[in-house]
């Protein structure tokens, strides 16, 4: 079965998705999580964090990603979806701009998230316009990679400002896992539907990542590091998100950020 760790397309669009948000990144050093941006000479740290909040901004407010669903107008999901190549193409141009290595492997974790959902926005177009009866599938997808962008925009942001998260004790820990215990047939059943889905494919790790808020109410909830190229479906996370969505935990010290590792 699919359990949490102890330490807790076609071939036209990719091509058009690599011309459109360049090549994967290069390798950057990076701070310890959640850490604040270190000075570097020549890009003081406000500077820096100034540019990558207006650049980031900008992108999560021109791009509404409620709007990419499949009944959405599909001139609209057109217009969307050329504006996240332009996207694509700012945060390039930003992780290439700072200085500061940590915020530029940020900048570049919020393209990848941006390309992946240019891609699933790219397929709910096409398929519209060749008469796909049934998108549902792919208004999963959009769901889950508009979850992972905005995940990748708050840990950003998180590197300059103070988002409230806090280092939880040792006794929140353990609650947290008594409620995660509580879900696991819910994630066992996620698990049973992607294998009847495809039998064979091995599912590998899912990392699912948790905003908690003081009240400790799951905020937003989302995968990390996924892609197009990951063996799980997007049926399979988004299986998983709406297991955490309605979740309720001992209320944190201040807000919590938990990255759960889910493994076959």
């Amino acid at each position: 079965m699919f359990r949490p760790a102890h330490a807790l397309a076609p071939t036209t669009l990719a091509a058009l998705l690599v011309a459109a948000c360049g090549s994967p990144p290069s390798p950057r050093a990076s701070a310890p999580p959640r850490a604040p941006s270190a000075a570097v000479a020549g890009d003081p740290p406000a500077v820096a964090c100034a540019r990558l909040e207006e650049v980031l901004d900008a992108e999560m407010r021109d791009v509404p990603a409620a709007e990419i669903r499949s009944t959405t107008p599909m001139p609209r999901v057109e217009a969307l979806m050329h504006r996240l190549e332009r996207s694509c193409d700012n945060a390039e141009q930003l992780a290439d701009a700072l200085t500061d290595p940590t915020l530029a492997s940020e900048a570049d974790t919020f393209r990848l998230a941006t390309a992946y959902l240019l891609l699933t926005t790219a397929h709910i177009f096409g398929l519209s316009h060749q008469g796909e009866p049934d998108l549902a599938p792919f208004d999963h997808a959009a769901d889950v990679a508009a979850r992972q962008r905005e995940l990748a925009y708050r840990s950003a942001r998180a590197r300059c400002k103070d988002d409230g998260s806090r280092e939880q004790s040792p006794e929140w820990g353990e609650a947290l896992q008594a409620t995660l215990k509580e879900v696991t047939p819910a994630i066992d059943g996620c698990y049973l539907e992607e294998k009847s889905r495809s039998p064979d494919r091995k599912i590998g790790k899912v990392e699912i990542k948790l905003h908690i808020d003081p009240e400790g109410r799951v905020e937003l909830a989302g995968p990390i590091g996924y892609s197009a190229l990951h063996p799980a479906s997007p049926a399979f996370v988004h299986c998983l998100v709406r297991v955490f969505d309605p979740l309720h935990f001992a209320p944190p010290t201040g807000r919590a950020v938990v990255v759960l590792p889910l493994i076959e």
